[in-house]
């Protein structure tokens, strides 16, 4: 946008017309009574009245007017002593005006002239605008007097255009910077001058000869920032989008020159679907990852055709057809010079198919039957049964009910059975099913499973990379996953909101899903645009396909997948649905024209001060002036400049808001956020985008244009295709072979360690084939049945007696199964490291049950005692207490936890502070609530979740004649019963 910046200048050079002697002058000047409003010393001018109309001030503008909006300013004082009220006189009237001519005395009385100043409004003297006076509009603001006031009036024409009556009149009386949407008075009027020549003060009959009133610092702008003194805008420079790929006149042609040189050269080896080394040339898009296209010179392919190496050269030295001529030669090098053309008719690109499990639609399955009726409770039963059967296992005992209900507090919230005194002690199955519905409506259930959500989301509080600079609003992100479990939202409406939330329809619009997007690692020290922003691509990209497809689509950035049927430009097509957008801090309230103004108005502070500085570097022969970090140009501000930076950067700060993602299209505002090297702000640019598929990987190396499509593999694209809502909807579909089996898989692998498919994040080749498959398919198929609950999924597998087995070993099964495939046993695991955390603290009676909210650091001098999934998550910064227990760094998506066993962990866990501390409120606690003889038992059923065994009890007993409760305590704390899902 090019911004006009017009200054008008306004000289008095003596008194008005008419006007001959002091004793007839009401207004005591000399000079210019108007001033710039960058500084200075004040001139003020008394004005008196005549007890009639006149115009004491007025002058004629240098040349006329016609811009769409005109600002004016001045300030005003009424002597205290001037003051009539309407009760005690006849009141006051001021006003200043702007016309086309100048009328005399009567100039500001006519009709369709703004009127911007006093006059009275019932009982008072208040502020007023006008265009007649039958319709006069009042402020709230009544005049005091002996004190200043500032006046500011925008005189705009509501339709754009020389000719158009200057109709809208808006006024503010002490404005702040932040006040541009909210004025004291608006007015309208659909009779109103269409050019502005002159200017000047009016007074009225109300005001009196001894009135005393003075005014100052009249000054013009066309525009709000600059009404304030401020530098005029300067149009930010606008990051151009990557040059579109040259195009060269062909002077060969690829059916008749190119084609008959690698068909009778290179096909031979390196055609087909099994060439040799694994490169293909007769495939478009894997013969241009040997290739530079525009530039021979860097070709792999002519590096090999011209080597005199015998262990590069291509042919090789013992093939019987020689090296390539040289006009063979100087075809391929002048057909790369001229961009690589291709003949798609003749050597179209291949579609890739797969008979793969994964990619095939899922067929809901019929239950096994004859199956004894005594080891069935849900038709996940049947399945697991059947399998035991076929590997000739059997399963083990119903664990104790006391077990039970610790193995399903702690899986489904992450906190011991202690953590839900209110709730029923369970002694039947029946009664679990209650315990296990209570808890899933609980908020400890949303948190505990929202955290595991967010490892799949690479979730974090900061940027990543060398500057890692915080993200203040990623929590709300936090906050809606938390929510979306506690309301169980239909998985396939998660996954919409997620993609696309911001162009969903306004009824369903949902910014802070978008967080999933944001969260991709965002480098402020790269100062390549293009690059910055494919790096985050790549993440959300990688992302996107891991999460919710369960595919390691990252290996065909760079080339056709190794193993899956993913091409490279299948990838580059995922990617297209993306390029238009960014991460950036949206709002989510407030009123958008207000936040728009601060938004705008910042950064057209910004840019000034920015070009002012740069300027300034060139001048004084710096070579590379555009290095002007933000940083520098808050410290480049003079006071005045400064003051409304900060107060605009305060008002935008209270407006919610979060950490998402949008483009041009969606219609977000977006706010400005912290970063040294920040991404374009203009979004309309980044629409302009061009999806380019890139030679291996390289973002400065283009390749071919692709639109937006999913995996060839999946089926064709329809060719109205293009948005992320597109991408999402098709995601979230039914039909989708993968979404619904790996959200189903990774339920089960949170609820058992392991996933029906070992590896949760890779459904592909390379990746474990599932060991129920029938199982798989029908939880997939009871998911999209049951309208994407999450939670009828839980119950399935909750309530099967597979679920509510115990640990026990069998030498048999053991034998038949020693890697437990068919599930004839409970396998105990141990917590992640937020649920041993939050398990301690809630023994100790120490948990901060507060849900929501900005995240709260944690550290030695501020511990926090509230749940770890709201902890401060920042990047190379999260809590000591768990990435010792290896929570992930939340680099990229994380499908499945590592747990390592070393040395450290039993240290923090006996000696840190936090161990120590919550030791002794865990013993508090004991002494509250039981008497000294059954101290141990108590304490060892609060964190257990059962009675000890008498020899259990007995060996406490007996520690406690030596040591103390809280020595003990802290031993509980360390038992692997207390750390582990048993």
């Amino acid at each position: 946008m090019r911004f006009l910046v017009i200054v008008i200048v306004i000289v008095f050079l003596g008194i008005a017309l008419g006007q001959s002697d002091a004793a007839d002058n009401p207004v005591d000047w000399s000079g210019d009574w108007t001033r710039s409003r960058s500084g200075g010393v004040s001139q003020w001018f008394e004005i008196h009245g005549t007890g009639g109309r006149n115009n004491p001030l007025r002058r004629q503008l240098n040349s006329p007017f016609d811009g769409d909006q005109l600002y004016v300013r001045f300030e005003l004082r009424y002597d205290a002593s001037s003051i009539d009220t309407p009760k005690n006189g006849n009141g006051e009237f001021l006003v200043l005006w702007l016309d086309e001519q100048d009328g005399g005395d009567t100039a500001g009385h006519n009709g369709g002239v703004p009127n911007i100043g006093l006059h009275v409004d019932g009982d008072a003297n208040a502020f007023m605008a006008r265009y007649t006076s039958s319709s006069q509009h009042f402020s709230d603001i009544q005049l005091q007097g002996d004190r200043v006031y500032t006046v500011l009036a925008k005189i705009a024409r509501s339709q754009s255009g020389s000719g158009q009556p200057y109709d809208r009149l808006s006024v503010w009386i002490d404005p702040e910077i932040t006040d541009a949407e909210s004025p004291a008075i608006t007015v309208a009027s659909n009779k109103a001058i269409q050019s502005i020549r002159w200017i000047g003060f009016a007074t009225g009959m109300k005001t009196e000869p001894d009135d005393r009133i003075s005014v100052s610092d009249l000054s013009l702008a066309t525009g709000w920032a600059e009404a304030f003194g401020l530098p005029a805008p300067t149009a930010p420079v606008a990051k151009p989008p990557p040059s579109p790929v040259p195009t060269a006149t062909a002077t060969v042609s690829f059916s008749k020159d190119v084609f008959p040189v690698l068909r009778q050269r290179c096909f031979q080896c390196h055609s087909g679907e099994d060439p040799e080394s694994g490169l293909r040339l007769d495939c478009y898009d894997d013969l241009l990852n040997q290739l530079s296209p525009r530039d021979a010179d860097a070709s792999h392919l002519i590096a090999l055709v011209e080597s005199s190496d015998p262990t590069e050269q291509m042919p090789p030295p013992d093939d019987d057809s020689g090296r390539l001529t040289s006009d063979e030669i100087r075809v391929l090098r002048t057909w790369i010079d001229e961009g690589v053309s291709w003949d798609h008719q003749l050597l179209p690109t291949p579609t890739l198919d797969s008979d793969h499990w994964a990619f095939e639609d899922p067929r809901r399955p019929p239950i096994p039957t004859g199956i004894a009726a005594d080891r069935l409770r849900t038709p996940v039963d049947a399945f697991i049964a059947q399998n035991q059967r076929e590997l000739g296992t059997t399963p083990a005992d119903t664990a104790s009910w006391p077990t039970l209900q610790q193995r399903i507090a702690l899986d489904l919230t992450g906190l011991p059975a202690s953590a839900f005194p209110g709730l029923e002690q369970a002694t039947s199955h029946e009664a679990l099913d209650r315990w296990i519905d209570q808890l899933l409506c609980s908020p400890a259930y949303a948190q505990r499973w929202g955290r595991h959500w967010l490892d799949l989301a690479r979730w974090a509080e900061s940027n990543g990379h060398q500057h890692n600079r915080p993200r203040p609003h990623a929590w709300r992100y936090r906050d809606y996953v938390i929510e979306s479990f506690q309301n169980d939202k239909p998985y396939d409406q998660f996954i919409r909101e997620q993609i696309a939330g911001d162009e969903l329809p306004a009824d369903s619009r949902c910014l802070e899903a978008t967080g999933f997007l944001a969260a991709a690692r965002y480098s402020g020290n790269e100062l390549d645009k293009e690059i910055q922003r494919h790096d985050i691509l790549v993440d959300v990209v990688n992302t996107t396909a891991k999460t919710f497809l369960g595919i390691t689509l990252e290996c065909a950035q760079c080339h056709t997948h190794k193993f899956d049927p993913l091409t490279i430009r299948d990838y580059y097509r995922l990617q297209a649905f993306f390029t238009s957008g960014q991460p950036g801090n949206l709002l989510l309230g407030g009123a958008p024209d207000q936040a728009s103004s601060w938004i705008n108005t910042r950064w057209q502070l910004f840019d000034s001060v920015h070009t002012r500085l740069v300027d300034r570097k060139r001048s004084a022969g710096v070579p590379e002036p555009v290095l002007v970090i933000p940083k520098s140009v808050v410290a480049g501000m003079n006071a005045q400049e400064r003051k409304a930076f900060k107060a605009l950067d305060a008002a935008i700060a209270s407006i919610p808001q979060v950490w998402g993602w949008s483009d041009a299209d969606s219609g977000a505002i977006v706010a400005p956020h912290e970063m040294r090297w920040p991404l374009t702000r203009d979004l309309e640019s980044v629409a302009d985008w061009t999806t380019y598929l890139r030679l291996r990987g390289d973002p400065k190396s283009a390749g071919p244009e692709v639109r937006a499509g999913w995996p060839a593999v999946f089926g064709p694209t329809p060719d109205h295709v293009d948005s992320r809502t597109d991408l999402a909807d098709w995601i979230a579909s039914p039909d989708n072979p993968l979404t619904a089996r790996v959200w189903v898989n990774r339920i089960w692998q949170w609820h058992f360690g392991t996933g029906l498919v070992a590896t949760s994040g890779d459904f592909g080749t390379q990746g474990t084939a599932p060991t129920h498959p029938e199982l798989l398919d029908w939880l997939a198929d009871e998911l999209v049945a049951s309208g994407w609950s999450t939670r009828h999924i839980h119950r399935l597998i909750l309530g099967s007696k597979t679920y509510r087995q115990s640990a026990a070993i069998s030498p048999s099964n053991q034998e038949a199964d020693p890697e437990c495939h068919s599930l004839w046993r409970w396998i105990p695991r141990r917590l992640e490291s937020e649920a041993i955390r939050d398990c301690v603290l809630s023994v100790a009676d120490s948990l901060d049950e507060t849900s929501g909210g900005p995240s709260v650091r944690e550290g030695l001098s501020n511990p926090s005692h509230r749940r770890s999934v709201y902890l401060q998550q920042e990047r190379d910064r999260i809590a000591e207490s768990l990435t010792l227990f290896d929570s992930p760094a939340a680099v990229a998506t994380c499908s499945r936890r590592r747990v390592s066993t070393v040395s450290l962990q039993s240290l923090y866990l006996m000696n840190s502070d936090f161990m120590q501390s919550m030791s002794q409120c865990f013993a508090e606690r004991v002494r509250n609530t039981a008497a000294n003889d059954e101290h141990a038992a108590v304490a060892f059923r609060l964190a257990t979740g059962r009675q000890p065994t008498g020899e259990e009890e007995d060996r406490m007993r007996h520690y406690l004649r030596d040591h103390s409760l809280e020595s003990l305590c802290l031993v509980i704390f360390n038992l692997s019963e207390f750390l582990y899902v048993n």
